[in-house]
């Protein structure tokens, strides 16, 4: 396939997946006013299925998830989009869904619970990543298949995360459990995970000079324990999350995918340093769990 047909495919299928995606935004997100237990079951369970599946992948050499440096072998294709823009329009489903979700909700006359924070808690996630994060990002073209398949999974999720936590059970509980033990325990984790997560970014961001090529070691910050700081960063949030929202299903489901999903990325990327670093790779540092393995 010549460049030229490579770009006019890569633009028909960008413009077919954003076009689908705005009008699921604005004919079908606010029609969700009431809570679909089978609905978000039915996601989270090919959410699960999708963690298992990358799981599966890595553990019989099928190889992580193909983006960046591990864009090799079959998985990989030559239809990619611009890094910025590929994460900006794969990533914002997850905040726009759910702030479409809680405008429907105030217009409906919901009343303010617990759920609206936690489902402002996925939102302020998405609203970095999407918008800050892709700007400030360099790096090869990002994989047209891997991009559609993560806007798909970003727009599915924020629907089930935004119809469990503001229709869900969480819309009859108590204002004060906004207070409770989990919850804090939960903000915290977030917070910390999300905090590690940007600045693991930023480590990554600054680690080479403009021009430059050669890989790098990462150091300081969640790196001192973990090759894949900004990874393990993010299953912490979403631990957080499920923790704040009493394992919710919806959260729990999430959180279980990222310790699958992104997870194997992490183990992926340990132990790619390793073999490409050799004996200059630091000792201690783990594949997922600080301290530990």
């Amino acid at each position: 396939m010549s460049s030229t047909s490579r770009a006019a495919v890569t633009a028909l299928i960008f413009f077919v997946c954003n076009s689908a995606f705005a009008c699921y935004l604005l004919l079908v997100v606010p029609t969700q006013t009431h809570h679909k237990p089978s609905m978000i079951h039915t996601i989270m369970g090919c959410i699960l299925a999708t963690g298992a599946m990358q799981v599966v992948m890595h553990f019989t050499g099928l190889g992580a998830a193909p983006t960046g440096k591990f864009a090799t072998g079959v998985l990989a294709i030559p239809l990619g989009l611009p890094v910025g823009i590929a994460w900006c329009t794969m990533e914002q489903p997850a905040f726009l869904v759910p702030v479409a979700a809680l405008i429907t909700f105030a217009r409906e006359g919901g009343s303010f619970h617990p759920g609206c924070v936690f489902l402002c808690m996925l939102a302020l996630h998405y609203l970095q990543r999407a918008y800050v994060y892709p700007w400030l990002s360099r790096g090869k073209n990002y994989p047209l298949h891997a991009w559609s398949m993560a806007m798909l999974f970003c727009a599915s999720n924020g629907t089930a995360q935004a119809n469990e936590l503001l229709y869900g059970p969480c819309r009859m509980e108590p204002l004060r459990v906004l207070y409770a033990p989990t919850a804090l325990v939960g903000y915290a984790l977030f917070a910390f995970g999300m905090a590690a997560n940007i600045h693991s970014d930023y480590i990554l961001r600054n680690l080479r000079k403009p021009g430059e090529k050669a890989y790098k070691v990462p150091v300081g910050g969640l790196f001192e324990y973990v090759s894949g700081a900004h990874f393990v960063g993010e299953i912490i949030e979403w631990i957080g999350l499920a923790v704040a929202t009493r394992f919710s299903p919806a959260p729990a489901a999430f959180a279980a995918f990222n310790v699958m999903g992104i997870g194997t990325r992490a183990i992926a990327t340990h132990e790619w340093s390793l073999e490409f670093f050799g004996e200059k790779y630091p000792k201690g540092r783990k594949r997922l769990i600080p301290l530990v393995w």
